[in-house]
């Protein structure tokens, strides 16, 4: 007798092959990780067996995918969502406001911003704000354009992309970037259609190529200013909440000495109320 195979347990079934395949795992070597059978594991993927809630975060731990791909593994198995997804001015997020606002005003006179899970900036520091003004030549965030993307921004032609000596090596490292997001992720449809945009048109590389610095650099160039950054990432350390989980603080320090002269003057003429 065949046993009929649920839709539900298709549809989980489907998600956790793709987590596993982004992975580079094989069904036995999830269900050796899970200590589960490999024969469970077969079924469990197929749809031949429904899961339970905790065999559902049993292997969203093994997977080691994040709070909100857990929920959707929650949810494509018929349960209720584990964790919360809070607005980010919702009251309880206010510790992670004042970190916010510590980490930012501490980077001072270098930028750091506040991004979400695919790049749209939430918060920029003073420095942040120079930044973009100065290779942008626009606002931050106009309000009725909803907030700046800043892959959107380093891709697009008439953004920074003009300003962007080192193109090649800017776009190995950003898609490379994007593509362990989207390994995390393989059901996001807003970080698939980014991942589309950014691919368009650019040539396959074959890796990440350097000059032998420790760590990809941003070479900006426009007119006499050249600025030469690399990045640190921040997150929260033990999230209970999706949207805290989805934060990242990208500060950017200087490379050379020119550039941490353009920074620490150009903050030091904002301390003193002159115009920029």
């Amino acid at each position: 007798m065949t046993r009929e195979v649920k839709p539900v347990a298709t549809a989980f079934g489907a998600l956790v092959r793709g987590h596993r395949r982004a992975r580079g795992w094989s069904q036995e070597e999830l269900a050796l990780r899970a200590e589960v059978s490999t024969r469970h594991m077969s079924c469990l993927e197929t749809g031949r067996s429904l899961p339970s809630r905790e065999m559902v975060l049993l292997l969203a731990r093994t997977l080691g995918i994040d709070l909100g791909a857990r929920n959707e593994l929650l949810f494509r198995a018929g349960f209720a969502a584990a964790f919360q997804k809070r607005p980010l001015d919702d009251r309880a997020m206010a510790p992670i406001h004042r970190a916010v606002d510590l980490i930012l005003a501490q980077q001072e006179p270098f930028p750091a911003v506040l991004l979400d899970r695919t790049w749209n900036l939430l918060r920029a520091n003073q420095a942040a704000a120079r930044l973009f003004m100065t290779f942008l030549g626009a606002p931050l965030a106009p309000v009725e354009m909803g907030p700046l993307n800043l892959v959107r921004a380093l891709f697009d032609p008439a953004g920074m992309r003009q300003y962007i000596v080192n193109g090649d090596e800017v776009d190995t490292a950003v898609l490379e970037r994007l593509a362990r997001t989207q390994a995390a992720h393989p059901g996001d449809p807003v970080l698939s259609a980014l991942v589309d945009d950014v691919r368009e048109g650019l040539p396959r590389g074959g890796g990440l190529v350097t000059d032998g610095a420790p760590v990809a650099v941003l070479h900006l160039r426009k007119g006499a200013t050249e600025l030469k950054l690399f990045t640190v990432l921040t997150s929260i350390g033990t999230p209970l909440d999706v949207t805290a989980e989805e934060l990242t603080i990208e500060s950017l320090f200087p490379a050379d000495d020119a550039t941490d002269r353009w920074f620490r003057e150009g903050f030091s003429a904002v301390v003193a109320g002159e115009t920029v």
